[in-house]
This record gives structure tokens, C-alpha cells and sequence, in this order.
């Protein structure tokens, strides 16, 4: 994926938190940390907005034991596929 470079002013004690994050191996680089908020920030609000999404809804589900060996099934025949 192509990249583009993107200039950010931190306070000391935020780049010594991504520093360390990078010593200790979690991150290959800043570049790499940030791009991961980002990704956990984006897959937050599409969370966000299916949880939204499933409140308006007007037919309730009521997660029991039936609906979670039904999604279980349906998961395993989508991994077959």
C-alpha cells in the first residue's frame, strides 16, 4: 500500500511511550504504532456503528445458548466454504 508522510508534534512523555512500545517489540516504528491506532480506532467506530445499528433495529435478539450454537454452525459453514 502506497504510504504518505504525515508530520505530528507529541509531548515528550507521549513519544517516550511509543518509544518504549517500539524497544519492546510490539512496533517496528512510530510509523508502525501510529498506523495501529488508527486501524483500532476505525475498527472502534464500525464497531460502534453496528452496535448503533443492531439498538435500532426492531426485532430484539436474545443471545441464548440456541444463538450461539446457530452463529457456531453458521461460522463453520462459512469457513468450509
Amino acid at each position: 500500500m502506497p504510504t504518505e508522510r504525515l508530520t505530528v508534534s507529541l509531548a515528550p512523555e507521549l513519544r517516550h511511550w511509543i518509544d518504549d512500545a517500539i524497544k519492546s517489540g510490539g512496533y517496528s516504528s512510530a510509523s508502525d504504532f501510529v498506523a495501529t491506532l488508527v486501524r483500532n480506532h476505525r475498527r472502534s467506530e464500525q464497531l460502534d456503528n453496528l452496535l448503533l445499528a443492531g439498538l435500532a433495529s426492531e426485532v430484539p435478539v436474545i443471545p441464548d445458548d440456541k444463538y450461539w450454537e446457530d452463529k457456531k454452525a453458521a461460522l463453520k459453514r462459512t469457513a468450509s466454504k
